[in-house]
């Protein structure tokens, strides 16, 4: 807002102007969840897309399908993760992939359960990461497959808090990130590093952000 962080936070990072050390970001799932209003139709997020996303309303549209209604509210909880989350974190591991020295780790965590079927939701990393889980009132006892889960990513954590890299002895190996190839590492049934599978309607919101700044100039 130029009192907190004098300056846009892009620009800045595209001029070189910030702390140069390895980051470990990522994104969940169905993070959108949260922060998009049940019961949208296919024709109110079509207009609900226009009116937000203006001359790139069309690129948006073709990129996340919304011909039902049930299509319609997939569609408006994952503009609500790209848009809100998932496209900065995007932004952030290309920047500091080709600006910086520290290697960026990119994460996309979708563990699911009985309690989340479609996906993981905002902050939902976060038990499995500090070994918390059960902890919450009316939590429940972890199933097998979340205690592993939560083993497997708190070493990673915990290995990139102690030296900057995440990988480790007997891990699935985790990339750095690059534009190129946008590798993550994958945390669902099958841990390992993939290509973010959200990255079409990144490249979509990418062309959109990148009018939005042009348009402040």
């Amino acid at each position: 807002d130029g009192d907190v962080i004098p300056g846009d936070q892009y620009v800045l990072y595209s001029e070189g102007r910030f702390n140069d050390t390895p980051v470990l970001i990522g994104t969940n799932s169905d993070e959108g969840a949260l922060f998009s209003r049940p019961g949208i139709t296919a024709a109110e997020f079509e207009r609900q897309t226009r009116a937000s996303f203006g001359a790139h309303a069309d690129e948006i549209l073709a990129a996340y399908p919304h011909a039902t209604d049930a299509e319609a509210a997939t569609a408006a909880r994952n503009v609500a993760r790209d848009s809100t989350f998932a496209w900065g974190t995007w932004a952030w591991a290309r920047l500091q992939s080709s600006k910086g020295k520290g290697a960026a780790y990119v994460y996309y965590f979708d563990h699911r359960t009985p309690a989340s079927p479609n996906g993981a939701n905002h902050a939902a990393e976060l038990p499995y990461v500090f070994r918390t889980l059960g902890a919450q009132r009316g939590a429940g006892a972890p199933r097998a497959e979340d205690t592993a889960m939560s083993e497997l990513m708190s070493s990673y954590w915990v290995n990139f808090a102690r030296t900057g890299d995440p990988n480790g002895a007997g891990l699935p190996p985790w990339p750095k990130f690059t534009a190129e190839d946008a590798l993550a590492m994958v945390f669902d049934t099958k841990p390992g590093a993939r290509p973010l599978p959200n990255l079409p309607q990144l490249r979509a919101m990418d062309g959109y952000f990148a009018w939005a700044r042009a348009q402040r100039r």
